[in-house]
């Protein structure tokens, strides 16, 4: 029922984005935008998306201890992609942990704590862009939640290094004892890695990781939308795209993408057909080669969607 109620909930959300996206567009002005766009400049921008995981995978690598080479970290990055774009409730971050796992010959509870650090510093990363953009505009973006998630976040890991007795001690907590044991052996695994080379070298990958994903929606909109080249528009539809991707829609952002493109391209003047134009035409360059890269991963590495399913649903095996 609860599962059930969440599909829902997703798929509600992605419908009331796509109506407000789509309301009062002109389609026939709509399809002329989108005729517009020249060939080879998507192409270009596909093989931008494409090559932009490769800083993620070296970021992978980093946090399995070098147990893996780059392009096994790729393939981690594409596979937790396409799975997210086809599943609902995040089942790609689990899909890369159960890939890793195996890879890197560790314990499953290992794999999530790299993922953990991934996405943690990921939002991390989101936070500041999203405060630098809402500095630059006088807008007020809806960061409140955003902050509340990465700072309580950021306070359990101060806590955990500085008086590591009481973090443990919230594993009373915890229901069960193999979900217990699990949560003692992840919460072990984070105390380890708060160190400051280690948290410095992941911000530093991870700096590098979203300029890379800036600089493709920087050559998306300037060599396949046409706009001129605005370091303000530019991260004003970055941050505002990808605080769209964090809210938990439906999978590969379907219509949560085209409303945070209107929404951002619409504080500088750009009518919505043209926006709607630019969101739909940027996010299928993105979803279709990501999808089909990945899925090809997932078939050439044996694991099925319905193993994925049930680790997610027994997260201590």
């Amino acid at each position: 029922m609860q599962r059930a109620f969440s599909l829902v909930a997703r798929f509600g959300l992605a419908a009331a984005c796509l109506a407000y996206a789509l309301w009062g567009v002109d389609f026939s002005r709509l399809w002329q935008v989108l005729s517009e766009f020249r060939p080879g400049a998507m192409l270009l921008y596909a093989a931008a998306v494409l090559a932009t995981t490769l800083i993620p995978g070296l970021r992978l690598r980093f946090l399995t201890g070098n147990r893996i080479g780059a392009a096994t970290g790729l393939r981690a990055c594409l596979l937790g992609l396409a799975v997210n774009n086809v599943l609902p409730a995040r089942l790609g971050e689990m899909a890369k942990a159960v890939y890793l796992r195996r890879e890197a010959s560790v314990s499953l509870g290992h794999a999530l704590e790299m993922v953990f650090w991934e996405r943690f510093f990921d939002l991390s990363a989101l936070l500041c862009l999203g405060v630098a953009v809402a500095a630059l505009l006088g807008q007020g973006l809806i960061l409140y939640p955003l902050l509340a998630m990465v700072g309580g976040g950021w306070v359990f890991l101060a806590v955990l290094r500085l008086r590591p007795q009481a973090a443990h001690a919230c594993l009373r907590l915890v229901p069960g004892e193999r979900l217990r044991l699990f949560a003692v052996e992840m919460l072990g695994l984070l105390e380890a890695r708060l160190r400051a080379d280690f948290l410095l070298r992941l911000a530093g990958l991870t700096a590098l990781t979203w300029a890379g994903y800036a600089l493709t929606y920087g050559l998306g909109l300037c060599l396949v939308a046409g706009f001129p080249v605005d370091p303000t528009l530019v991260l004003t539809f970055f941050a505002v795209v990808t605080l769209g991707f964090a809210l938990p829609a439906a999978p590969g952002g379907m219509g949560v993408f085209e409303a945070s493109a209107v929404l951002a391209l619409g504080w500088f003047g750009v009518d919505k057909d043209r926006a709607f134009a630019v969101g739909l035409a940027l996010h299928m360059l993105q979803y279709i080669p990501v999808t089909l890269a990945g899925l090809g991963v997932l078939a050439a590495s044996g694991l099925s969607l319905a193993d994925l399913r049930r680790q997610a649903d027994t997260p201590g095996l």
